[in-house]
């Protein structure tokens, strides 16, 4: 069964910026933006102005989204937001020269650091990834950024880097298990301008 897209009143002009359109095909929404050739992160919520939900970091070569299998007899609304900022130098993993125990270790945290000198659109530096025990790696920087939204965690997957993890503003530490990359590198993220908001309402 076929349904038509129908843009919400949120957003739906944006001259300026990035265009997303969507299509629905029985309970699998198919999303589509042109007018960005960067990295972006895609978004929906269940109702007009309603809290959105990350779906997914797209990469700068993809233009298009699938989201499937979803919710009979609901309104999805979605939104696009290109993400800019700087990253650090990619660093390969090495071993640890302490110790963890717990789960302690894992907790994303903003620690001191005396190299540290914030400013807007400053590039985090530093990076060091270590492995602490089978696929565990623990990850700091020094935290140069004073407008970003968040931190980036990324890894690399072939010849690409991909979103692993995301972390709030501030933070220079993370830990992650169960991802066995070698390469990672984190980036200072901001948004830049939404796209318009669609919807399309499953059968």
């Amino acid at each position: 069964m076929l349904a038509s897209a129908a843009c919400s009143a949120e957003g739906a002009k944006n001259d300026a910026g990035i265009r997303l359109s969507a299509s629905i095909t029985g309970d699998d929404v198919t999303l589509a933006w042109e007018g960005h050739r960067g990295d972006v992160v895609v978004e929906f919520a269940t109702e007009p102005g309603g809290q959105y939900t990350i779906l997914g970091f797209m990469p700068r070569a993809q233009a298009r989204f699938a989201h499937p299998d979803l919710m009979p007899a609901t309104t999805f609304y979605y939104r696009v937001r290109p993400i800019e900022g700087p990253a650090s130098d990619a660093t390969t993993v090495v071993p640890a020269t302490d110790r963890v125990e717990g789960e302690d270790w894992l907790v994303p945290r903003s620690v001191p650091d005396d190299r540290a000198a914030p400013k807007p659109g400053g590039t985090p530096v530093n990076l060091l990834a270590e492995s602490v025990g089978p696929d565990a790696v623990r990850l700091t920087w020094t935290d140069n950024a004073a407008d970003e939204e968040g931190y980036l965690v990324e890894h690399q997957v072939g010849g690409r880097f991909e979103v692993a993890f995301v972390v709030d503003a501030n933070v220079n530490y993370v830990g992650l298990i169960g991802d066995g990359a070698d390469t990672y590198r984190v980036r200072a993220y901001r948004y830049g301008e939404m796209s318009n908001v669609v919807s399309e309402r499953t059968p």
